[in-house]
């Protein structure tokens, strides 16, 4: 999976779908609070598929682009 170009800093995306991921990393995301319906926003995104910064109740981390593409449904 690749991130949609059109994704830009600043956006703000729903998440929509946590069903598809690994079960260590949905742990971890839910841990944190992020679940479906959750408002998050991008940060920054580095390029040639590096990870994308998220931000989500004050808090910013990193995941990877193939993981931000499952969260919003794509």
């Amino acid at each position: 999976m690749e991130l949609q170009a059109h994704l830009t800093a600043n956006e703000q995306l729903t998440v929509q779908c946590m069903n598809h991921l690994e079960k260590r990393t949905f742990m971890q995301l839910h841990r944190l609070g992020i679940e479906p319906g959750s408002v998050i926003t991008i940060v920054r995104r580095y390029p040639f598929h590096g990870p994308v910064i998220i931000e989500f109740d004050h808090q910013q981390l990193g995941v990877r682009d193939n993981v931000l593409q499952t969260l919003i449904g794509g």
